[in-house]
């Protein structure tokens, strides 16, 4: 494979150096590879769509109500602040992730029960279960194991991080190690539908590419989103990945671990609605794609969110800590 220098991919492109080392560190330009302070660009990348002209495609009227997250903000300071034993706390991170997993794939209709987890994850295969849903299993809590590594949590220090947690190459990177085992051929491209818009306007029937609404939601998590809660943040990014479906298998799980990712980058455990609520948090998440409005879906999460505080902090009671 052949590499173009910045210089090289602005003169064929028609753009300057600067935009194309900002479209590199945000990993809109498939196949690019760091070297240094040097960016190589393969010299058969297309260039990317400008995600500033897609104002067209924004996901209209995106809406969390009036929210007060004093609870969550006071629990995450405090667990912040918490310097007990890290070994012991990776060991509640690890059943929080667990009952996670739990309620997600019952969320992706996939049958697969805590003792099914906890007997995986103890080193024995569940002999009655099919093995890609077992890789599934085992690939998912190697990624929440490799986000508290990278964002850290409580006493565990995580590795210095900028910007943005996730961009489309980091989402196409995370849906490949989610599938390793299951699909190792695959390419981290988008699937080849044409779909409608978020929100459309009345009326409005035109329909984009999975690839050019992926390209507009992530210009809007990391620009207008920015500022948002990370919960809603989150919340966003998974309910929009639902609609999209980008890769057309497992998104439902997918979406999750964006989700756990998100709230992990903004210094909160990640989360899930309990298994008892998932037809509830449907409903809820009905109303996202008809009309915009999150709110109902928000509240959830949060209370999902203020239980695995609690559990925590029990468990560091119980636990002496």
């Amino acid at each position: 494979m052949m590499f173009m220098s910045v210089r090289q991919a602005a003169e064929k492109w028609d753009i300057s150096e600067r935009r194309v080392r900002i479209l590199c560190s945000e990993g809109r330009i498939d196949g690019v590879v760091r070297s240094g302070w040097a960016w190589n660009i393969p010299d058969v990348s297309p260039k990317p769509g400008d995600g500033r002209q897609l104002r067209h495609l924004k996901h209209l009227d995106l809406r969390f109500g009036a929210m007060d997250f004093s609870r969550l903000e006071k629990w995450q300071l405090e667990l912040a602040q918490y310097a007990g034993d890290e070994n012991e706390f990776l060991d509640l991170y690890k059943d929080i992730v667990l009952h996670i997993l739990v309620s997600s794939f019952s969320f992706g209709e996939l049958s697969f029960s805590k003792e099914d987890f906890s007997q995986l994850f103890s080193g024995r295969l569940v002999f009655e279960k099919e093995l890609p849903v077992q890789l599934l299993a085992l690939n998912c809590r190697a990624i929440f194991l490799r986000f508290i590594q990278q964002t850290g949590l409580g006493p565990l220090k995580g590795q210095r991080r900028e910007g943005a947690m996730f961009h489309e190459q980091s989402l196409a990177s995370l849906y490949k190690t989610m599938m390793q085992g299951i699909d190792d051929e695959l390419t981290g491209a988008y699937r080849e539908a044409l779909i409608l818009p978020g929100n459309p306007p009345p009326n409005d029937m035109r329909v984009f590419s999975v690839s050019v609404q992926m390209e507009t939601l992530v210009t809007q998590y990391e620009n207008e989103w920015s500022h948002f809660h990370p919960l809603v943040r989150g919340l966003f990014l998974f309910g929009e990945l639902l609609r999209i479906r980008p890769f057309g298998r497992y998104d439902e799980i997918f979406a999750t671990l964006v989700l756990g990712g998100e709230l992990l980058a903004g210094g909160y455990p990640p989360a899930f609605v309990e298994i008892s609520h998932l037809d509830e948090f449907r409903a809820a998440l009905l109303l996202t794609r008809t009309h915009g409005n999150y709110q109902n879906a928000v509240r959830m999460l949060e209370q999902s969110l203020l239980y695995e505080f609690s559990q925590l902090a029990k468990k560091e009671s119980d636990n002496g800590l």
